[in-house]
């Protein structure tokens, strides 16, 4: 075989391979990009290796006196090899200033300035507990279960000001894929996370972009081929307030040479009709929630509690130096989410030194300087309030009530099912308030006593009077195969049937109950408010803020959007 029919046919294998590696890899045609580099430096090698392998059977004097094409391949490695040494001569250990600077953090005070929420505005399902609805609702549903599942997205967003989790449906399997690809995905979920409704949006033409797209009609294909030079990460789902699906991609660029991205822009995918629009962080609609890559922020924030006083300072001396606690949350606020997190000391010593909020559509940060508990040791709290029922609480949300930081959070069953809800004082933990529902809660601090509130949603003829009190005296009896409880308060007696509440097996003398009770003194609705004896044995010792519940979004973790590839 000839020099040259052999080096076409090496060269016609490699040019293949990288079209395939290129569609499959998909990095952006970007120096700035270490992606890029990385895949560079990789063509470089591979066309070295066959040049020499040609040469070393063909020409062996060509190795010997090492041919100008070689010095080109060098030229090539050698400017790779020093972008990346420019890019370590620009991180934190040279530019610890510069680190602390990449954002903004305006210090507030908590009394009268953190944003208060209404009850209807507290997201308590977590995104654990959103997928199991949607999946639950997708399997009630015949006609769609055979071909298709929720994907696992679950992007938090604000509809209309109202706080909801979104995911379109994806393809079953190959076959569905090779069934429905013409007709696209019909439907996508929408889940309240505040009422836990959840509604099966119909899309009239099917999304026929999106992620469970095999080929050129996947959402990081289709933007790579239209945007071969953009850096952005993996696009998230969302939709707008006319309930539009969308994907949104954040572009990006440097801030540093060669290192630390930003975004500088935000590219929208039509899911439908795979219209596509490049906008500025300052032009980019309204309805774009998340610009911000939760990961990018608390990365930011733990760079300025790092190198606020230099690099050294915070490997030697740690002066001043803080760092986020090992977990964030959202919160829906003035039709934007923001990401709450607790700061803390570098030794994590189960308290917090303030909050930071910061808005994920324009990166507005602010501080909250208040001691409290951290998250971890107030979701202690909360699960041994009722330790008796083996709840697991979720990673609390942040909320001013009465001026005072309290943790709310729900209480989940083995089975992940939301079964009650604990609100923990943040600066004094081992004070916790528990309700079945989230109205009930918040009325135990602000002492809102509207009867209207708590039958609202009863539909009755009975005049309902609200009662709230310590219980004296607790019997049970079995009345015609159902367990009734009697309940002394006051000195009059009232009466529960089981089918009222989960929590009535564990109520003793001394709890705080409220409901409201017809005139036969029979309760229509029940709370338990208060155990005073399991409250106190739960808070005996000291939490290790430690332990997290397996669906807690944690620093560590990644949350919706992942890093660019």
């Amino acid at each position: 075989m000839k020099k040259s029919r052999a080096k076409i046919m090496l060269y016609a294998l490699f040019l293949l391979g990288i079209g395939i590696s290129y569609y499959l890899v998909l990095p952006p045609l970007n120096i700035q990009s270490p992606g890029f580099r990385s895949y560079l430096a990789v063509i470089v090698l591979v066309a070295m290796f066959i040049e020499i392998l040609v040469d070393s059977v063909f020409s062996p004097q060509a190795l010997r006196k090492l041919s100008k094409k070689y010095y080109a391949f060098g030229f090539v490695l050698i400017f790779i090899g020093i972008s990346f040494i420019l890019q370590l001569f620009n991180g934190p250990v040279f530019r610890a200033k510069d680190y602390a600077a990449l954002i903004e953090v305006e210090e507030k005070d908590f009394e009268t300035e953190f944003p208060t929420l209404s009850t209807d505005q507290i997201p308590m399902l977590d995104r654990d507990t959103a997928k199991r609805l949607g999946d639950r609702r997708i399997g009630s549903l015949t006609v769609l279960v055979s071909q298709f599942v929720p994907a696992e997205t679950y992007t938090q967003i604000n509809i209309a000001n109202e706080p909801y989790r979104v995911t379109p449906l994806e393809y079953a399997g190959f076959m569905q894929w090779l069934n429905n690809r013409e007709e696209g995905l019909p439907n996508y979920l929408t889940v309240d996370m505040v009422s836990g409704e959840v509604t099966v949006e119909d899309v009239e033409d099917g999304i026929k972009y999106s992620d469970a797209e095999l080929f050129n009609r996947n959402v990081k294909r289709y933007l790579r081929f239209n945007y071969p030079t953009k850096m952005f990460q993996t696009p998230s789902f969302e939709v707008d307030d006319e309930g539009h699906p969308h994907y949104i991609a954040t572009t990006y660029e440097n801030k540093f040479l060669f290192t630390q991205q930003e975004p500088n822009g935000v590219i929208v995918l039509d899911a439908v009709t795979g219209e596509t629009a490049a906008y500025s962080l300052q032009d980019m609609p309204d309805w774009v929630d998340r610009i911000y890559a939760a990961e990018l922020i608390i990365q930011q924030l733990n760079y300025r509690g790092l190198y606020v006083n230099g690099f050294w300072n915070s490997v030697f001396q740690k002066q001043g130096v803080t760092q986020t606690t090992n977990g964030y949350n959202y919160i829906p606020m003035q039709d934007d989410v923001y990401l709450y997190t607790g700061v803390t000391s570098v030794n994590r010593d189960a308290s917090n030194i303030g909050f930071y909020l910061v808005n994920l559509r324009t990166k507005e940060a602010s501080y909250y300087p208040v001691t409290s508990a951290d998250e971890f040791s107030a979701m202690e709290s909360a699960e041994g309030s009722l330790q008796q029922m083996r709840f697991t609480s979720t990673f609390p949300l942040l909320i001013s009530l009465e001026n005072k930081p309290y943790y709310i959070s729900s209480l989940k069953d083995d089975s992940g099912l939301v079964r009650s809800y604990a609100l923990v004082d943040a600066v004094d933990y081992q004070k916790v308030k528990t309700a079945e529902t989230v109205d009930g809660l918040i009325r135990q601090v602000t002492g809102d006593t509207d009867t209207d509130s708590i039958v609202e949603d009863i539909e009755t003829d009975e005049e309902l009077t609200e009662l709230t009190g310590r219980v004296e005296e607790i019997a049970q009896v079995v009345v015609e195969g159902n367990t009734v409880y009697y309940f002394m308060i006051d000195g009059a007696i009232y009466k529960a049937d089981i089918s009222l509440s989960d929590l009535l097996p564990f109520v003793g003398v001394g709890s705080e109950i409220q409901g409201a009770v017809n005139e036969e003194l029979e309760f229509r609705v029940f709370e338990l408010l208060e155990q005073p004896a399991a409250e106190e044995e739960s808070t005996g010792s000291e939490p290790d803020g430690t332990k997290a519940s397996d669906d807690t979004e944690t620093n560590e973790s990644s949350s919706d959007e992942n890093a660019e590839e």
